[in-house]
């Protein structure tokens, strides 16, 4: 397939980008100029038409979203810009059969998981933002997945969280990690392998796409410390009631994927697996 990836510079998108030319498609990595305004809905429409008008796509992702928590809850503007019309211009251009694909996230839950997909409420603007940006995407016919991922970043200028851990933690600081913040994390290269299925099914609707169980975020560092070696007596298990932080945070965004391992037939690991093997890729740097 031809496939256009919006957001391919990002922490994700370099990493997708790379395993869908790896698989044999052509993907075009959208890469805005710096000299190219892109500020304003008429500036987005413009740059996002004339790169689908190049492309032809058969197939477009979009990675495109205003991520900060804490920055979407002080600029509600730019989160909205971000995270609500760029999905819906999107599937506006749409127009030629091209299959879109958009990525959302786990913090539209709140509450005690798992959470299956009708279980929603937005606790942030982040969240409430990537939500109300679902709901075009698949009215149309598009495809969303929430998820959260983790793996090594190919980018500079984006980290992940298990980017920040391995690098304290060899650094030999100590983190404070949450024990009361609990998440479905999929290592880069699983959520890689699930959009590559979706793309190829022409999925449409809404799914969870996370790890088979879930786990507190002190846990997961637990986790990834163990399988790199790393001195566990660093982590600080702390709760996320006791740390000042901007906006307020969910406390557990455990997802229900069934819906999607029902569908599609992809086999969604456990967390612990996950870990395993995107440790793989910290040993060897």
């Amino acid at each position: 397939m031809k496939i256009l990836v919006f957001g391919s510079t990002g922490l994700l998108g370099a990493v997708l980008c790379r395993y869908l030319c790896e698989a044999g498609h052509e993907v075009i990595g959208f890469r805005r100029s710096p000299e190219t305004p892109c500020c304003t809905e008429k500036e987005i429409t413009s740059v996002f038409a004339s790169a689908i008008k190049r492309a032809t796509p058969q197939c477009i992702i979009n990675l495109v979203g205003a991520t900060n928590v804490d920055e979407c809850q002080k600029n509600m503007g730019h989160a909205v810009l971000l995270n609500c019309f760029v999905p819906q211009m999107l599937i506006n251009f749409c127009q030629r059969g091209e299959h879109l694909i958009h990525l959302s996230s786990d913090q539209v839950y709140e509450g005690p998981g798992p959470h299956d997909e009708s279980s929603t409420r937005p606790v942030n603007i982040y969240g409430l933002t990537k939500f109300v940006g679902e709901y075009p995407v698949v009215q149309a016919g598009g495809c969303v997945l929430r998820t959260n991922f983790f793996g090594k970043s190919r980018t500079s200028s984006r980290k992940s969280l298990s980017d920040w851990l391995v690098s304290e933690g060899r650094s030999g600081h100590p983190i404070r990690v949450f024990k009361d913040v609990w998440f479905s994390p999929l290592g880069m290269s699983s959520l890689c392998a699930a959009i590559h299925h979706v793309a190829k099914m022409r999925l449409t609707g809404l799914f969870n796409v996370g790890a088979s169980d879930g786990v507190s975020k002190a846990e997961f560092a637990r986790m990834l410390f163990k399988q790199l070696g790393l001195d566990r007596r660093l982590l600080r298990s702390v709760s996320v009631n006791h740390v000042k932080i901007g906006a307020t945070r969910p406390h557990d965004m455990r997802m229900d994927s069934s819906l999607f391992r029902r569908i599609t037939g992809f086999d969604l690991q456990s967390v612990q697996r996950e870990v395993e093997y995107e440790a793989n890729e910290y040993a060897r740097s």
